[in-house]
């Protein structure tokens, strides 16, 4: 790909190589992978301190959908020949930090927990659901089957779906 300043290039005018392609996926793929191992600690954290049942059962589906999503995830670097490789997840840490900040050390009451807990839990199942878009792209521009990503991107997106009704009912 050849960048030049102030172009008006259209992104319909940028051709990128194969290995870029190939390269960028691997890194959105490691940023999930290890954004989802840490998400698992993070969900076993909030479920503990969750005080709607409701709330638990749903945390709990997320952390059985994480491990499936990793169990899948794994299949995908099967798939492709690769490994996972350490990669920053600085943005899905940060979510995490800044939920238990607010919801988890700030003194709330249970009913301030639990709205902030699926606050958060809807922002980071958000951020998922960016990344396995990306991800199917990606998969579809390189040549690789993007239905591997179909499993894990439902998932991310009914989860949302299930933190956001149960929000919506609980501050009603």
């Amino acid at each position: 790909m050849t960048e030049t300043r102030g172009s008006s290039q259209q992104p319909k005018d940028v051709q990128l190589d194969d290995k870029l392609l190939k390269r960028t996926f691997s890194e959105h793929l490691n940023y999930i992978y290890y954004g989802k191992h840490s998400l698992l600690n993070f969900f076993a954290e909030v479920k503990a301190i969750a005080s709607l049942q409701v709330l638990k059962l749903a945390i709990q589906e997320a952390i059985d959908d994480a491990e499936n999503q990793l169990e899948q995830l794994d299949e995908i670097y099967t798939a492709i020949n690769e490994t996972p490789s350490k990669t920053s997840i600085l943005s899905i840490k940060a979510t995490m930090l800044e939920a238990y900040i607010n919801a988890i050390k700030a003194g709330k009451t249970a009913l301030e927990r639990d709205v902030f807990i699926l606050f958060y839990l809807q922002q980071i199942e958000g951020i998922e659901i960016t990344y396995f878009k990306v991800l199917k792209n990606l998969a579809k521009a390189i040549g690789y089957s993007n239905t591997f990503v179909d499993q894990p991107f439902d998932m991310a997106v009914e989860n949302k779906i299930l933190f956001e009704q149960i929000y919506k009912e609980y501050i009603s």
